[in-house]
């Protein structure tokens, strides 16, 4: 990974980390390895949505559930609502965040067989790992903290595919991938080994699909990629306390006011002043969440001269004052990451 630019301002030391880096740390990412088999044609296993992922897993509403299938040998069709939507072959990794049901199948006239069922050890359908013509499969999910104004979220597609092998792979998620498929071997089905494996092949995995959009669309990843507008994010993130305007981040990457507005606009899908509030109050919900700084310190540390203007921008955006949301997200947050643990 690039270290994060750092610079001295003053007695300051300010650090300008990836704005993905960032985000993805915002999320707290943990997993949960939940089948590692092999599967003979035909075959088809039914993954359902989000909600009963959660119940299944034990988290509560306050956490989102990515469900992923990490492709060893073979390949499988994938499909939501009958339809089949695209064809996944390895060294595959494929990641849901949409949250609907949807069913991987090899093979014509398979019966399928629901994801609760394989666990319950009712109706084992896999075969031995080295039986010819199987695909292989690890497949579970990763946990995510269901941050409503993190930007990364809202950014991903409801399916996305990178490669987790071979020359077109990142190294590092190759890398991270072939590790947890051998400390499978082990028999370590969620182990401390598993779990920082967990976390980096979630994380590779969205690094891979940005590095891999070539999208007009605005959106964050293609901000991201622009490196004017990427600079200006990566201040944002590393001051969110500053008193931000248009004319200061224009200056910044050598651009009129008007132009720059107008780009960043185009690139991110939002004004400039829209991002920096929503980042703002992202960060203020992280620390509402994870620390007992009093509301006052909070409000100065995201920009607000006082506590009643930064209670009115909170509601606003997440529909409650933040010391109620502090009362009810705090404490479901952590009951959340005890039972994810």
């Amino acid at each position: 990974m690039i270290a994060p630019l750092v610079f001295l301002i003053g007695t300051t030391v300010m650090r300008l980390a990836d704005p993905l880096d960032d985000a993805l740390d915002d999320l707290r990412i943990s997993g949960s390895v939940l089948v590692h088999e092999a599967y003979k044609p035909p075959w088809a296993v039914d993954v359902p949505t989000e909600s009963r992922l959660r119940r299944l897993l034990g988290v509560g509403p306050d956490m989102r559930v990515l469900p992923f299938h990490l492709t060893g040998r073979g390949g499988f069709d994938l499909s939501r609502e009958g339809e089949t939507i695209g064809r996944v072959e390895a060294p595959d990794l494929l990641l849901l965040p949409g949250g609907s049901a949807h069913c991987l199948s090899n093979g014509d006239a398979a019966q399928s067989t629901a994801l609760e069922t394989i666990l319950s050890d009712n109706n084992r359908i896999g075969a031995p790992k080295d039986e010819p013509g199987a695909t292989e499969l690890i497949c579970g999910a990763f946990v995510l903290r269901a941050a409503p104004l993190n930007p990364l979220l809202g950014a991903l597609p409801p399916a996305l595919k990178v490669p987790a092998g071979g020359a077109e792979a990142s190294p590092a998620l190759a890398g991270a991938a072939a590790m947890l498929a051998a400390e499978r071997g082990r028999r370590s089905r969620n182990g401390f080994t598993a779990q920082r494996l967990l976390e980096v092949l979630c994380a590779e995995a969205i690094r891979s699909f940005q590095h891999s959009q070539r999208t007009r669309d605005a959106d964050w990843f293609r901000g991201l990629g622009d490196p004017k507008i990427s600079e200006v994010v990566r201040h944002v993130h590393a001051d969110p306390g500053a008193d931000w305007s248009v004319e200061a981040p224009a200056a910044r990457v050598a651009l009129s006011p008007s132009r720059f507005a107008a780009r960043f606009r185009e690139t991110m899908g939002e004004s400039v002043m829209a991002y920096v509030g929503r980042w703002h109050l992202n960060v203020a919900c992280r620390l509402l969440r994870e620390t007992e700084s009093p509301l006052d310190r909070i409000a100065e540390r995201v920009g607000y001269e006082s506590v009643p203007a930064f209670s009115r921008a909170f509601k606003a955006q997440l529909g409650r004052p933040p010391a109620q949301w502090r009362r009810e997200k705090g404490t479901a947050f952590a009951k959340s990451r005890k039972l994810a643990e």
